[in-house]
């Protein structure tokens, strides 16, 4: 049977999801608005897209994130109630590849 200390970790592993993907939310905003703050500066009256979509990649990682925190968390939740918990090793595997790969596309675009 499992402990509250088991769904507290729980809990608190969720959160922590949850507040990486908010920060890479709010980077991904500093970005953006910096991009159109140098604009504006340069009197100019097109805004660079490119460095928009960077902050805009970085709102959807955190977004992903988050969705990615959640489901992991009601996973967990369910097998500790159930007493059975197994790791989710390929699941894990899958989202860190994922952010691999946007982060690499992204950095190709920034090269070329």
């Amino acid at each position: 049977m499992s402990s509250p200390t088991d769904h507290f970790a729980n809990e608190r592993t969720f959160l922590a999801w949850v507040r990486t993907g908010i920060a890479l939310i709010a980077f991904g905003f500093v970005v953006a608005k910096f991009a159109i703050f140098l604009q504006i500066l340069k009197d100019s009256t097109t805004i660079g897209s490119g460095t928009v979509v960077y902050g805009e990649v970085m709102i959807l990682l955190g977004a992903m994130t988050i969705v990615y925190g959640t489901y992991s968390y009601v996973l967990s939740d369910r097998q500790l109630w159930k007493d059975h918990y197994k790791p989710r090793i390929r699941d894990n595997i899958v989202f860190s590849a994922l952010v691999i790969i946007v982060v690499l596309i992204m950095s190709l675009l920034l090269i070329l």
